[in-house]
């Protein structure tokens, strides 16, 4: 049997707390949950099944007839582990129209309408035998009647060819099955859950421990835990309603909410373990108590005319029942079917046209034959129009006994549809034969547990069956009690319902003695839960809140009425609204596809320069169509003053921390009169007082603030005085305006209503005068959105995308998310809710569009993959240079499924992957390993883990440039070098020089010649690679010299080239060419090559021209002076020995 965690709503602390631990022992020695379905109530309490197992203790059966199988609204789907329809006489003959003469025993249902339903079927097919789980069917049984949907279902190849449905004929054997086949689905228990005893409020966390109990069986699949919250209240749970999943790591767990902002009252939960590839799955239920905003329910109840129905009669309803402090109150207006089908101009209070907008819920009731009967009550073509309105808006309406009485009339026409009663018309109520007081549970949920908690059978007003079939196909009819009582078949909720509900419609038995005997208490209560039920199941018009101005504020008549209100719908569905607004019955505003949470700040123009009342109106109405009118007046005061005052503000939203400019306006008004006297207004002083979280940017010279940011600034200034100039007959004086800029520090709406002027008129009176509110609000822009790059779904396993959308800042208020797929719904579809849905393998793209309240639109995409099944992965050890992206070298069997692998890194520093694309870019140097991971076509974990290795690109090659350098001393030259390859991952270079000396390099190859000679420049790279350049430095020549005279002796030869100086000397410029004169060759002769012959004593000049490598010329000159040695010292000319 399906374990239930038992919530019971009583009053809770503000910190969750948990019910005591429950120790469980991650085992595969489980218990086997299995359905049993027969035909009769008298096969429960001994059914074959129980009978076959005897003592069994793994195998926990729960046996139901057929007919309150296909009457519960319980999620089968993860609910069992078998399904078991056994030997039984599953007729299938309806209940047709009864007479007078066979009306009561017609009651008895026992034998007939045992068949299945399509509806219950199909979740048969779908949730068991195409998930591969058993479905026993008993073989005689089922095919006993032809005719009969159990025989068709049976018989079909989508149930008879699939292996794991068995046909038995005596005994199911489904012990040995389960011992052979073991379980195919994971259980869990919850080893902690949130609190029965204690309230939560918005922000409380609600936190859930797991403990999957045959985790070793599923430790190498894919199992995913999800959370739901019924958000909308109808007793199921849907893939929009997923708040928190997350992949199961371990035996253990746990997932946890945030509790948003909500009506009070009960929140159901559900915790949902799933294996992802066959979708098979175990869930456990409950609901917590949430105390938030105190629910306003507002009712109508319609009677058929003055009788004594009214449930604000005490004898009908206890008034104590209709409030809870904290958490609801219901209202009830009572009218007659007569007042409500008038207009709302003869009827304004209760008439069909007011009720959207004014009531949540209305009621048709109570009274016996509450639509005439024999003369049929009709209802005019409005007011029906008006009531299908209102439940097509999703707002709800409720139905009692005998309202669909007859054939071909209004009511059976109209909303015989909408409440789903249906041919064949049995009349089986006709006469009131078999009355009962006395009632049996169907289903249970809100309706039957909040506010009040019933019991599985209720007493109620003495009351009958109706006269139509219910329709038990439509999955969204809940029967919730049966009229019990013999000889009814008590689970025959297609005859013998008594309050059931079909979405925001709900219909009651009651009213067979509604005008003359009072309701039980359980009765009672039973309506507050259908009420309370009702305003939580259905679409609530958006809260309407009205900020500026106040009802009945005075507001001058020069200045505009500034209007602002914001308006939420606490609907999660519900993300945009329509607004209007009118001023005096004038349409002056309106505005469509509002998004929810928004403040409307308008500044209307009254026309009413003599004063008087306005009454405005603003309606609010969501995209159901369920408003919200809100209805006002204000005072227009004529204004008496000399001096008007205004404002304006730049912009009526913005971003938190930008500034916002205020600009105020002083007009003096023209003024008539015969005085020749300067007229001056005085002591003119301006006085605002801002709301906290504001800061001042600016303000005129002379003005100050005092107070803090959190108290809220008071901003004070004088004005220069006003001076009125004659001008023809009347006084004139120029306006003032100055501007104060302010900022907001918070995300919020602020209203400015406290700016005020005071001056000394020129009747030397003090007037205080008050600056128009103003308001505005701030918010944050969306800077980032953001979504996983990859992620997997499977088939029939929806994936709740909004989960995985990441919008930043936090704190920024998103007016609208667009979700779009690009596989055109072939391999997956997306809702509005972000809901993904797997269609076929492959792979598409979703993108998420996010805009926030100033229209800046930021996007988000990820490619999402329908898994393929893995044969095989073959991957080995790899290497990936830094900065390289490669494709992952892995080998996937078949070719298709690649992309159905996953992949993750040990160490995301030294590498990253792209999953979508299958590869890998090395980041740094190092070694990581990657792992990837696929499922088989038996949903087992294929995983291999390899090392990854990180290298450098290497240099191979260093080239500078120049390769040959000449250069001289004190010069610069900068050399350049070159890696190769260009991708090399290091391509910093160190120089040096083989001798600083001669020339030295710093780190940006920058030469310097520091003395004449040849060095080497080395550029070395970070593996040692070495690229060089030849550096010649020089000293260039600037000039040569000789000495004054050379001593040649006669008859001698010398040669003049070792007497050439350089100038400097360690000048390096080559000489190219070089030539020899002389003056005089009589007393010498030189040669090309320098070498001087000294023919006789005497001397003469010789010159040397020599030009250099840069083409100049450079000149030096000499005298050669012939001598020979003295033979006699004593002649003349001789010097030293020697002769001249």
């Amino acid at each position: 049997m399906k374990r239930a965690v038992s919530v019971f709503l009583t009053l809770l602390l503000l910190v969750p707390l948990f019910i005591p631990a429950i120790t469980v022992r991650a085992t595969d020695n489980i218990t086997y949950n299995v359905l049993e379905i027969v035909s009769h109530a008298d096969q429960l309490s001994s059914s074959p099944l129980k009978k076959e197992l005897g003592s069994t203790s793994n195998i926990n059966v729960t046996t139901m007839t057929m007919k309150r199988f296909v009457a519960l609204r319980d999620e089968l789907d993860g609910k069992y582990d078998a399904i078991v329809i056994s030997s039984g006489d599953y007729n299938p003959t309806k209940l047709g129209m009864t007479s007078n003469s066979n009306r009561s025993a017609s009651h008895n249902t026992t034998n007939i309408l045992n068949d299945i339903t399509d509806l219950k079927a199909g979740q048969i097919k779908t949730f068991y035998i195409d998930k591969g789980l058993p479905v026993f069917l008993h073989d005689s049984s089922v095919k006993k009647y032809p005719t009969s949907k159990l025989y068709s279902y049976s018989q079909s190849n989508a149930w008879k060819t699939k292996q794991n449905v068995i046909f038995f004929t005596t005994n199911t054997n489904i012990k040995n099955y389960f011992a052979t086949n073991g379980m195919k689905r994971p259980h869990f228990v919850l080893a902690n859950a949130p609190s029965s005893t204690q309230t939560y409020k918005k922000g409380d966390t609600l936190s859930f421990v797991y403990q999957i109990t045959n985790y070793t069986q599923f430790q190498n699949k894919l199992l995913t835990v999800n959370l739901y919250i019924d958000s909308d209240f109808n007793d199921k749970y849907t893939s929009e309603e997923i708040v928190a999943s997350k992949q199961v790591q371990g035996a253990t767990g746990t997932i946890s909410y945030t509790l948003p902002a909500g009506y009070s009252g009960p929140r159901y939960w559900k915790v949902e373990i799933v294996d992802e590839t066959s979708a098979l799955k175990d869930y456990e239920k409950g609901f917590v108590k949430f105390q938030d905003v105190v629910a306003n329910i507002k009712v109508l109840q319609i009677r058929k005319g003055n009788d004594a129905s009214s449930l604000l009669n005490t004898k009908n309803m206890n008034p104590s029942f209709l409030s809870r402090t904290n958490e609801y109150n219901i209202s009830i207006d009572v009218t007659t079917l007569e007042n409500f089908q008038r207009s709302k101009t003869y009827e304004p209070n209760y008439s069909h046209e007011v009720i959207n907008g004014k009531y949540d819920m209305i009621i048709f009731g109570f009274a016996d034959c509450y639509n005439g009967c024999g003369s049929i009550i009709q209802l005019n073509p409005n007011t029906v129009q008006s009531v299908k309105n209102f439940i097509q808006s999703g707002q709800s309406v409720m139905f009692t006994h005998d309202v669909m009485f007859g054939s071909n009339n209004v009511w059976v026409n109209e909303f015989g549809p909408i409440v789903q009663q249906i041919q064949p018309q049995t009349d089986l109520g006709n006469g009131a034969p078999n009355a009962s007081t006395k009632t049996k549970q169907v289903n249970s949920g809100l309706m039957t547990n909040y506010p009040y908690t019933l019991g599985d059978s209720i007493t109620i007003a003495t009351t009958h069956n109706q006269y139509y079939t219910l329709n038990l196909e439509n999955e969204a009819v809940i029967p919730w009690y049966n009229i019990d009582g013999s000889p009814r078949d008590v689970y025959d909720s297609w005859n013998h319902y008594y309050t059931y509900s079909n979405g925001n419609v709900t219909y009651s038995g009651t009213g067979h003695v509604g005008t003359t005997s009072a309701f039980p208490e359980e009765e009672q209560k039973l309506f507050v839960n259908t009420m309370y039920r009702a305003f939580f199941g259905s679409n609530h018009a958006p809260q309407l809140t009205v900020i500026t101005p106040k009802e009945n504020e005075k507001i001058p008549s020069n200045q505009p009425i500034e209007l602002s209100y914001k308006v939420e719908d606490l609907d999660l569905v519900d993300r945009t609204f329509s607004t209007k607004v009118w001023l005096n019955g004038r349409e002056v505003y309106a505005q469509n596809n509002v998004p929810n949470g928004t403040t409307i700040i308008q500044s209307i123009p009254h026309n009413m320069p003599n004063g008087g009342t306005a009454t405005i109106k603003i309606e609010a109405t969501d995209a159901r169509g369920a408003k919200v009118t809100k209805e006002f007046q204000v005072i227009i005061e004529k204004v008496s003053a000399n001096i008007e005052v205004s404002r304006t503000i730049s912009k009526t939203l913005t971003p938190v921390n930008e500034p916002i400019a205020m600009q105020y306006t002083l007009t003096p008004k023209p003024l008539s009169l015969l005085t020749n006297t300067l007229l001056n207004v005085t002591n003119v002083a301006f006085e605002e007082k801002l709301p906290a979280g504001i800061e001042v940017v600016s303000m005129p010279n002379g003005f100050t603030k005092q107070g803090t940011l959190t108290e809220g600034y008071t901003i004070k200034g004088t004005l220069p005085d006003i001076s009125f100039v004659k001008s023809g007959t009347t006084y004139i004086a120029e306006p003032q305006t100055f501007t104060i800029q302010v900022k907001p520090t918070a995300k919020g709406t602020f209203s400015l209503s406290q700016a005020k002027l005071t001056y000394k008129d020129i009747n030397t009176q003090v007037v205080n005068l008050s600056f128009n509110a103003v308001s505005f609000v701030s918010d944050y822009k969306v800077t980032d959105a953001t979504l996983p790059s990859t992620i997997f779904v499977n088939r029939g396993v929806p994936k709740n995308a909004r989960l995985l959308l990441n919008v930043l800042p936090q704190e920024a208020t998103i007016a609208s998310v667009e979700w779009s797929e690009n596989s055109n719904g072939q391999v997956i579809s997306i809702d509005q809710n972000g809901v993904i849905t797997a269609i076929q393998e492959g792979t598409a793209q979703v993108t998420a569009k996010v805009k926030d309240m100033f229209g800046n639109v930021k996007t988000a995409t990820m490619t999402v993959i329908v898994r393929i099944p893995v044969d095989s992965i073959t991957i080995q050890n790899f290497t990936v240079y830094v900065g390289e992206t490669i494709p992952i070298p892995i080998t996937v069997s078949p070719v298709d499924a690649k992309k159905a692998v996953s992949y993750s890194l040990g160490n995301s520093l030294y590498a990253e992957v792209n999953g979508a694309n299958g590869t890998i870019t090395g980041l740094k140097e190092g070694v990581t390993t990657l792992t990837v991971q696929a499922f088989n076509r038996n949903d087992e974990l294929i995983e291999k883990t390899v090392t990854v290795t990180i290298q450098s690109i290497p240099v191979t090659a260093v080239v500078v440039s120049p390769t040959i350098v000449n250069m001289n001393i004190g010069e610069t030259v900068t050399l350049t070098a070159t890696v190769a390859p260009n991708n090399a991952t290091y391509k910093t270079i160190e120089w040096r020089s083989s001798n600083p000396n001669i020339a030295s390099v710093d780190e940006n190859g920058r030469v310097t010649g520091l003395s004449t000679g040849q060095v080497t420049m080395k550029a070395q790279a970070h593996n040692g690679v070495i690229g060089t350049a030849i550096v010649h430095v020089g000293s260039p020549l600037t000039g040569i010299s000789l000495p004054s005279t050379l001593l040649v002796q006669k008859g001698k030869t010398i040669n003049v080239l070792p007497y050439i100086a350089p100038i400097p000397a360690n000048a390096t410029t080559k000489i190219v060419s070089r030539s020899f004169t002389v003056e005089n060759s009589y007393y010498a002769v030189v040669d090309q090559n320098g070498e001087v012959t000294a023919k006789r004593l005497g001397e003469t000049p010789l010159t040397v021209k020599l030009v250099d490598e840069t083409g100049k010329t450079w000149t030096a000159s000499t005298v050669i002076r012939i001598v020979e040695q003295a033979t006699d010292p004593t002649k003349g000319g001789n010097k030293n020995g020697w002769l001249y």
